[in-house]
């Protein structure tokens, strides 16, 4: 099952490790083994807690929007240039208790994306830009908009996953991948009117960062 169309409570990504949990916390259950009952009953609550798949509404969203591919907080919004283009660089981070389902950023197609495998070291180390485990995207608009987006992953047992195919059509907010604990930057347009500010908590779906020709 491709990501975009896992629509269970429970992301098919985590239904093999849930599975295996929770048969070792119904033995431990039955023959009494206390300690190890309580261990495996947290895990078994913690991975249903990152596999967690809700459904988000994105009907209420405005023409141009673009919303959030990821669930966490604002870090910060700056200027930068990509490929001698002047772009606006959004940084979300979210933490292994948020949901970890990333979204299409508005209806579109895919541009194209690379993923590196690699390390999974703390963000806060020089070398994490260079050696941790990344994904990047491009996405372009119905109007020919186009963003890109980098997940990046930190000190997580669980790999980023992509699904995605080049010139694959998305509406908007649909499923296409998955990040247990990270950072997530995306480059919007210079003609973008940004929606949120540094600290702002967004929802993967739901929370509209900018709005595009609009600046």
């Amino acid at each position: 099952m491709s990501v975009q169309t896992d629509t269970f409570i429970l992301s098919s990504r985590g239904w093999l490790l849930t599975g295996v949990i929770g048969a070792l916390f119904l033995f431990f259950t039955m023959t009494a083994l206390h300690l190890f009952q309580f261990i495996t009953g947290g895990l078994l609550l913690a991975v249903l807690v990152i596999f967690r798949n809700p459904e988000r509404n994105t009907s209420e969203t405005e023409q141009d929007s673009v919303i959030s591919s990821v669930d966490g907080i604002v870090l910060s919004i700056e200027e930068t240039m990509v490929d001698e283009h002047k772009m606006t660089k959004v940084t979300i981070m979210n933490s292994l208790w948020d949901v970890s389902m990333l979204r299409a950023p508005f209806d579109g197609v895919v541009e194209g994306f690379k993923i590196r495998h690699g390390a999974s070291l703390p963000l806060y180390n020089p070398l994490s830009d260079t050696l941790n485990e990344k994904a990047v995207i491009s996405f372009r608009s119905t109007k020919g908009d186009e963003i890109y987006i980098e997940h990046l992953s930190e000190q997580s047992c669980f790999p980023i996953g992509i699904e995605l195919e080049k010139s694959q059509k998305f509406k908007e907010g649909a499923r296409y991948g998955f990040l247990a604990k990270g950072r997530s930057v995306i480059y919007l347009p210079e003609n973008t009117r940004i929606s949120v500010n540094a600290g702002t908590s967004v929802r993967a779906g739901e929370s509209v960062i900018g709005y595009l020709n609009a600046a």
